[in-house]
């Protein structure tokens, strides 16, 4: 079955994905992106090994050091544990993608066992190996997309023994992954993490105190640094200044309070940290173009 609900994250911006992880440790999600504030899911991450497929438009990832520009019949491998964020290029509308996600163990098998040293850890444990683009431009990228386009007709269609298909599919375009990777995986240059580690703490920080009175200096706090490293650790993570990302988290959790809850408009200014309904209006207008009171009416089904 493919998932079309609504993405959603914990505090930790951790994605709230919709599958058991003890009984099947897959899911497809389908996401049409015009959904979104902005055409953009706000930044996450997850423990899982992720496979994205374009379907429409032109879609945008970007993580804590880099940028990618997905055009349509294009896959992107993110791997375990990278913050990212993805939306539809210059907020165009149209993009939509599914996402294959699945824990590692649905492929390797046991714990420590020789599929898990020998093929997943040395992709996953890379820290040089955050995102892999996969375009139609050879022929051995051509079958890793013809293997993520057939999980996702399994995924659709649920033919009988579909559960044993799916994870036989993956395993090959993980192979495939594993093979066309290895000269990128024998570079020993490293990615600067801290800023990253960082970035997510902030972003904890500030997604659990949400309804609270946050400051840049509280924000630099929970990271034990410094404002102004602070402010250039959001700067060069994700391009925009701690309190604008603090003004547009608020802004993302009030509009999903609005279409998924009865609270009063009221009520949700506050839980969102606004210091007045009409203060909270106003900024909600600027992003959104419109008044809660009519997002509410428009959107809510």
């Amino acid at each position: 079955m493919i998932s079309s609900s609504d993405f959603q994250t914990t505090p930790e911006q951790k994605e709230i994905l919709p599958m058991d992880a003890a009984t099947f440790p897959y899911v497809c999600n389908y996401t049409d992106l015009n959904k979104y504030m902005n055409r953009y899911l706000t930044w996450h991450w997850h423990p899982l090994l992720e496979f994205d497929y374009i379907e429409e438009g032109t879609a945008e990832l970007r993580t804590s050091d880099n940028t990618y520009i997905l055009p349509r019949g294009t896959v992107v491998f993110i791997n375990s544990g990278v913050l990212h964020t993805i939306g539809s290029h210059n907020r165009m509308s149209g993009c939509r993608t599914y996402a294959h996600l699945f824990d590692m163990h649905f492929l390797s098998g046991m714990y420590n066992s020789i599929l898990e040293q020998k093929y997943f850890l040395p992709i996953i444990q890379n820290k040089a190996f955050q995102v892999y683009v996969i375009s139609p431009d050879s022929y051995p990228r051509i079958r890793m997309i013809e293997k993520v386009l057939k999980v996702i007709e399994l995924s659709r269609t649920e033919p009988s023994g579909y559960e044993f298909e799916i994870r036989i599919e993956l395993s090959r375009l993980w192979y495939l992954l594993f093979e066309e990777t290895k000269e990128l995986r024998s570079q020993t240059v490293e990615r600067n993490t801290i800023d990253a580690e960082r970035l997510k703490t902030m972003m904890d920080y500030i997604h659990k105190h949400l309804a609270e009175k946050v400051t840049l200096e509280d924000i630099a706090a929970s990271a034990s640094i410094s404002t102004r490293e602070c402010s250039r650790c959001f700067q060069r993570c994700i391009k925009i200044p701690p309190v604008n990302y603090l003004s547009e988290y608020r802004i993302r959790t009030a509009s999903q309070m609005l279409l998924r809850t009865n609270e009063s408009i009221i009520t949700i200014s506050e839980n969102c940290g606004f210091s007045s309904s009409s203060y909270f209006s106003k900024v909600f207008q600027e992003f959104m173009g419109c008044t809660p009171k009519d997002y509410r009416k428009k959107n809510r089904i």
